[in-house]
């Protein structure tokens, strides 16, 4: 399967063909154009949860490596890696928020004590140490708290 074939939608349960074709106002899209849109954004959507995000992923998945194993690895220029880069972090800043949203408070509690631990004692237990003093001070920052 290419990218640029239709999507299978034989492949996957009714209520996510529908949600798919909804999303595509009821043409079949290509498997590129469903690759296209974020899990964010699928997740959002009516009838779509994360075990059938994955079976959409698989598929999309799928095409990407067969297309990829013919024409050799893409080459992203670095504004296109930073971009990707980018989108992961929210991604990954969003589910910490949905999952911390999900968690009863005490949990909370424990989960935010973890986090507020002071600085390592020494220089060879603090990771900026691994590599040469580059810190990124928003990193901490960001964790855990809703984008």
């Amino acid at each position: 399967m290419h990218l640029d074939e239709p999507f299978p939608l034989e492949a996957i349960p009714s209520r996510v063909r529908h949600a798919l074709l909804g999303e595509f106002k009821g043409r079949c899209p290509s498997v590129r154009e469903v690759d296209q849109i974020p899990d964010k954004h699928w997740l959002r959507a009516p009838g779509i949860g994360p075990t059938a995000l994955q079976a959409i992923r698989s598929i999309t998945n799928a095409g990407s490596q067969q297309e990829g194993s013919h024409i050799g690895a893409p080459h992203l220029s670095d504004a296109e890696l930073l971009r990707r880069l980018e989108q992961l972090q929210e991604d990954l800043r969003w589910l910490q928020a949905q999952l911390m949203a999900q968690m009863p408070a005490d949990l909370k509690r424990r989960s935010h004590r973890r986090r507020r631990k002071p600085a390592a004692h020494n220089e060879a237990d603090h990771p900026s140490h691994q590599f040469g003093r580059v810190e990124a001070p928003h990193y901490r920052r960001d964790l855990g708290h809703g984008a």
